[in-house]
């Protein structure tokens, strides 16, 4: 009895009360952040932000609920109405008012949602059941045919193709990327043959005229089973400063005549209703249309642009994430002066602060932590957000195979490159790489296959060259391995570190020497840098090997010297333990 008595004086104490309330309450409130991430498009760490916050909150209500409760109540207070004495009582009012309107916040979500759903579609994963529609945007044509409009054509080309990827988030629409409907540019084929080499169901065939504050698009949906049959077709206009509406309602209107219509919900989800400056909109296309030349002139002219359309709106996300996504080209090539990954991360963090809705913006943010900033569960964290709010990104599906690798998981890292070369089946990079993952995987010959498809792809593509002589040398082909480089700094000089690893793992030691006297001979960078510790690996001389291996700032390839069997022999230097404690990969 006296037990019972003990149990009830302590759940009475208000310090008890608040401490009970206090974390049912957090509970409620960790449960919802599922609710907020998803609806707002926050993160993870909005979930590890709510933690710290009550964390720190908890011993603030314990001391504030003891202040408050070391006056007894009063014999006056018998009788007084529960108003009064709920005032006078605030550490346990408060609490419980927290608790109740979360209550019933929670309860008017449930309705709302439940009620608010497509009726043809109860829930999205009912609707990602349904089959599969493939769809390609063929290259915009201009209706005066000026070059000078080349950048404004390719801008309005990418916008149509940047909105109807964003339908896969809630609908199975797969949109074939511009880098291989490219290839089609000036097309002479049949859109039968086309259609079928893309394996789509569907084409947009679409003619524009460009004035200097406008757009008008001519255009046409064709599906093409079982024969070619214009499902739609409209003439619509469209100003700059509403240009990014404007192709958020073309991509729903294209949803609704593939017979993936979206609900109201969803629509208002994936729409643009901001306007744009149309200075800092041209500015945009005209960046991330040089940049798309891949071109050293093409790079540095891009940057600039993207620099100008942020210098004329600070405030726009675009602008800072074609200038986040440009230095990340740049720091994967050997023109990068060495900050191109800090500068990168400076712009993807400003873009995510204007706005977290774009997966760009999280595929640059997750590249960012995984190429520059070694921080591994973050770079998976924001690569996975990109991919569920847009599947379509062939980009992000690249990169998030290399996390997956370097992470120990090769068959998914395969999995990831193969929904990469699904999305974008005529880019050349999603090809290429993919035999380090086969030849890693102990697959030698599908290695060397995959290399010399992409050839098919791009002709004399270097990253071909690069992975189909290292793939010689996995298979034991050293002669095919040496005539694969010496071609490859024939055509292009700056990867001659990968020809001097070839010399010098195949017993050519003199001439990787020299290819190592060439690379010492001018000012180091992180290119270089890394190429001197493959060399230097493969000759054995592993002081110099980890001594450009630790090079700073680090190349982004620079991780991948945990996992790439070329360097077998340096993880058995106990030096190597260092080098995975700076990395400090995921378990």
């Amino acid at each position: 009895m006296s037990e019972n008595k003990n149990i009830k004086k302590f759940i009475s104490l208000p310090v008890i009360q608040t401490l009970l309330i206090y974390l049912s309450s957090g509970w409620l409130i960790l449960e919802m952040t599922d609710y907020f991430i998803s609806h707002y498009d926050l993160t993870a760490r909005f979930r590890d932000i709510m933690l710290i916050i009550m964390i720190i909150g908890l011993p603030i209500a314990l001391f504030l609920t003891w202040i408050f409760s070391r006056e007894k109540p009063k014999e006056e207070e018998k009788g007084v109405g529960v108003f009064k004495i709920l005032l006078k009582r605030l550490w346990f009012t408060i609490p419980a008012v927290v608790v109740i309107g979360l209550l019933i916040f929670s309860a008017v979500r449930y309705v709302y949602q439940h009620n608010t759903e497509d009726a043809a579609f109860p829930n999205i994963s009912a609707a990602m059941q349904l089959p599969e529609v493939s769809l390609a945007v063929l290259p915009f044509t201009s209706f005066t045919g000026n070059p000078d409009q080349d950048w404004v054509i390719a801008g309005q080309h990418e916008s149509l193709i940047h909105e109807l990827s964003k339908v896969s988030r809630f609908r199975p629409l797969r949109i074939i990327s511009r880098s291989t409907v490219d290839a089609f540019k000036n097309y002479d084929k049949p859109i039968a043959e086309i259609a079928r080499e893309i394996d789509v169901d569907y084409l947009v065939e679409t003619s524009v005229l460009a004035s200097e504050d406008s757009v008008t698009l001519q255009l046409r949906l064709i599906h093409l089973d079982p024969e070619e049959n214009v499902v739609w077709a409209e003439t619509l206009s469209s100003d700059y400063m509403h240009i990014l509406g404007f192709y958020s309602s073309l991509a729903n209107q294209i949803a609704r005549r593939v017979n993936l219509a979206l609900s109201p919900d969803e629509e208002e989800k994936l729409g643009i209703k901001r306007e744009i400056n149309p200075d800092c909109y041209k500015a945009y296309l005209r960046g991330m249309y040089n940049l798309n030349l891949l071109t050293p002139e093409g790079m540095e002219k891009g940057l600039e642009y993207l620099h100008e359309a942020v210098r004329i709106d600070p405030a726009e996300p675009f602008a800072h994430a074609g200038l986040a996504l440009g230095y990340l080209e740049l720091a994967h090539s050997p023109l990068d002066p060495g900050d191109a990954l800090t500068k990168a991360e400076a712009a993807a963090s400003k873009a995510f602060k204007l706005d977290t809705t774009m997966a760009e913006i999280y595929t640059a943010l997750g590249e960012v932590y995984l190429y520059e900033l070694w921080k591994f569960d973050l770079a998976r964290e924001y690569l996975e957000k990109a991919l569920r709010i847009n599947p379509n990104l062939a980009i992000t599906h690249y990169h998030f195979a290399w996390a997956l690798y370097l992470f120990g998981d090769t068959e998914g890292a395969l999995r990831e490159h193969n929904l990469a070369r699904k999305y974008d089946p005529f880019n050349a990079l999603n090809t290429a790489y993919m035999g380090v993952l086969y030849y890693s995987d102990g697959q030698m010959e599908k290695a060397i296959e995959i290399a010399l498809e992409s050839f098919e792809i791009e002709e004399d593509y270097p990253a071909g060259y690069f992975v189909l002589g290292m793939a010689y040398l996995q298979a034991g082909m050293p002669e095919d391995a040496i005539e694969t480089h010496q071609k490859m700094i024939e055509l292009y000089p700056w990867w001659s570190w990968g020809l001097g690893y070839t010399y010098a793992v195949t017993g050519h030691t003199a001439e990787a020497e020299e290819i190592v006297k060439q690379l010492e001979s001018v000012d180091p960078n992180n290119w270089n840098a890394v190429g001197l510790a493959w060399v230097y690996n493969g000759l054995g001389r592993m002081d110099e090997a980890f001594k450009w291996l630790n090079y700073e700032p680090h190349h982004a390839f620079t991780a991948w010297a945990a996992v790439q069997p070329e360097f077998k022999e340096l993880w058995k230097d106990p030096r190597f333990e260092e080098f995975l404690g700076r990395l400090n990969l995921p378990e």
